[in-house]
């Protein structure tokens, strides 16, 4: 459903045009050969990329109109993470090329790759789902009802938690792993076009988009989406290494600039839109959208890395991962399992947006491996008791 507001338009073609410029530095530094300070151009390229994920975000939520709303929201979610998935090709690639099959050495740039992708999964629940989650309790004083809702997500998601877990085992990413965590989103992405359609409602720039005639419509939807891809394309490379330079300047970890800095540029937008979503009293499509969001990054963006690593080496490999790596892999699929847990039951209070962040922002500031383990099973340990709890009560209900 459109609902029309003429007096915003303007201000929403004011919007779109000033996101599409912040993309206009990154193009002409890299076209140009410029470069500045590290941290300046780790602003600058990282402001493009921004820029294009809700130039992209928008169009997305436009394209609603010519698809159905189910398969809109994979498809939503696929083309919001654009950004996180050239961030993570450029780490893959680097990754590929740094690796010595003969000492089979796990270097610093797969380090970086594993960082990547563990880090923007951890964002996305720690701090998206719970932004949602706290602003609706915020907003409406009750809880969030999600009843006969997700049930396809939520499948998939403990799906490829599991897998998470099993990597974690195996000490690599093998390219069977790969392959089926590929193959599991294709089946999502083909499930999610068969469900029930509804008229998405729109609002702010995808409605001044929306409003317009079909033709001029998909026009608009495929001018952005193009341009956003060129400048994420652009800027994706000279970001990554800008920050890694910034990381030596300042003497700080990249493993953790490229962890969670990365990712909040990457991923920033997506949760924006969810939380927008959550303002305007959607909060169903915001949680679902970054919720299908996690099923993307654990599937697909996790499987693709791997590809890209081969490709990279020039020959086909497993993705190897030291203790380090794997215990971020660790960490993220417990942090998938809490999550899980918390929205199953489908009536989401504040207690669990609470939980989930309150959680997230404890762990950031320890960065060791066996304190990264000791949150690890802090967060297996909260989804065990909820797990009992809800047991209990369902034993209750029946007696």
């Amino acid at each position: 459903m459109i609902v029309t507001d003429h007096n915003s338009h303007s201000v929403s073609w004011i919007l779109l045009a000033g996101f599409a410029c912040l993309g206009v530095p990154s193009v002409t530094m890299v076209f140009g050969g410029l470069h500045f300070h590290p941290i300046l151009d780790v602003f600058l390229f990282g402001m493009g990329i921004v820029g294009a994920a809700f130039l992209i975000s928008w169009a997305a939520e436009a394209a609603q109109l010519d698809i159905s709303a189910s398969f809109a929201i994979a498809i939503l979610a696929l083309i919001a993470i654009l950004p996180e998935y050239a961030v993570e090709a450029v780490l893959a690639w680097d990754a590929g090329q740094s690796y010595d099959t003969a000492s089979a050495i796990v270097t610093p740039e797969m380090e970086r790759v594993a960082a990547n992708v563990t880090g923007a999964n951890r964002l996305l629940i720690g701090l998206g789902w719970s932004a949602v989650i706290l602003i609706f309790w915020i907003k409406r004083r009750s809880s969030l009802n999600m009843a006969n809702t997700m049930g396809l997500e939520i499948l998939m998601l403990s799906i490829a938690t599991a897998v998470t877990f099993l990597i974690f085992f195996m000490q690599q990413v093998h390219l069977i792993v790969a392959a089926a965590l590929i193959a599991l989103y294709v089946v999502y992405l083909w499930l999610s076009s068969t469900k029930e359609s509804e008229e998405p409602e729109l609002m702010g720039p995808s409605l001044a988009i929306g409003e317009q005639s079909k033709v001029v419509r998909r026009l608009i939807v495929l001018g952005l989406f193009a341009y956003s891809a060129f400048v994420i394309l652009v800027a994706a490379e000279p970001f990554v290494h800008s920050l890694i330079d910034t990381g030596r300047n300042l003497g700080i970890s990249d493993f953790l600039l490229i962890q969670w800095i990365a990712p909040l540029a990457s991923e920033s937008p997506e949760i924006i839109i969810a939380v927008l979503f959550s303002l305007r009293a959607n909060p169903v499509a915001g949680l679902t959208t970054l919720i299908s969001a996690e099923v993307n990054q654990l599937t697909l963006l996790v499987g693709s890395m791997v590809g890209i690593f081969s490709l990279s080496a020039g020959e086909l490999l497993s993705f190897p991962l030291n203790n380090m790596q794997s215990v971020e892999f660790l960490l993220t699929a417990a942090v998938s399992l809490l999550g899980i847990i918390l929205v199953l039951p489908r009536v989401i209070g504040w207690k669990s947006g609470v939980i989930l962040l309150v959680m997230f922002l404890a762990h950031l500031p320890f960065t060791e491996t066996d304190q990264r383990m000791l949150f690890t099973y802090g967060y297996i340990s909260i989804a065990a008791v909820l797990i009992g709890y809800q047991l209990y009560n369902k034993y209750l209900s029946k007696n």
